[in-house]
């Protein structure tokens, strides 16, 4: 019984570990450090990019993070849901360049998997709005 009571903590507490790693990957990139960016990052981790390409390790994922860097790329997440042991949300991500184009912010959905303090997994996808 006590058991049964504690899996809503477990879950929650899980929950809120996850969410502390990206809080502070957010809260990194606000302040252009890239390698407190990075030190999140599992060695093996795999990011999908918004524009669609595939990273494995840090090495590349070193070159993706050092661009939003450059770019003064800043994101806003909404509300994060856990489905299993991923976690996905809406966010709005904004840089340097897409402000000087009139289209920032852009409207994202995100995902990741975080497993002992360690972002695994990332992926971002750009919401396109209907046209009417």
């Amino acid at each position: 019984m006590i058991i049964l009571l504690l899996l809503p903590l477990n879950a929650h507490a899980q929950a809120t570990d996850v969410e502390s790693v990206l809080k502070t990957r957010e809260a990194a990139l606000v302040g252009r450090d890239l390698d407190a960016i990075l030190v999140l990052f599992a060695d093996e981790a795999i990011v999908v990019t918004s524009s669609g390409r595939l990273l494995i390790g840090k090495e590349q994922i070193r070159v993706w993070v050092q661009d939003q860097v450059d770019r003064q790329q800043h994101e806003e997440a909404g509300h994060r849901q856990m489905q299993g042991n991923k976690l996905s949300w809406p966010g709005k991500v904004y840089r340097d360049d897409w402000q000087k184009l009139g289209v920032s912010p852009l409207t994202v959905t995100q995902d990741a998997i975080i497993e002992s303090g360690k972002i695994k997994f990332f992926s971002t996808t750009f919401i396109i709005p209907c046209l009417k």
